[in-house]
């Protein structure tokens, strides 16, 4: 079973900027519509193996995005890790 980190963000600017700043670190950095169990925040989410975690948070933080929530997705599972 694959198993990505989802990265959800306060706004669709933020989350173009994340995008923007993990392809620059040459992260797989792939945009996806915002899951309907997670809610209504910010319409798209970026996803990432999960193996990717720390490097693609600390690139995130260090550009100076704000990171919403980080989520894990195993299968159809998603639960939050922040």
């Amino acid at each position: 079973m694959t198993v990505e980190i989802l990265f959800t963000f306060p706004n669709t600017r933020a989350a173009i900027a994340g995008e923007r700043a993990l392809l620059r670190g040459n992260f797989p950095a792939q945009v996806m519509p915002m899951p309907e169990a997670l809610g209504d925040q910010c319409g798209i989410v970026l996803r990432l193996p999960a193996d990717l975690l720390e490097p693609a948070q600390a690139a995130l933080l260090a550009a100076e995005i704000p990171i919403h929530t980080i989520y894990q997705k195993r299968g159809e599972e998603i639960i939050p890790l922040t």
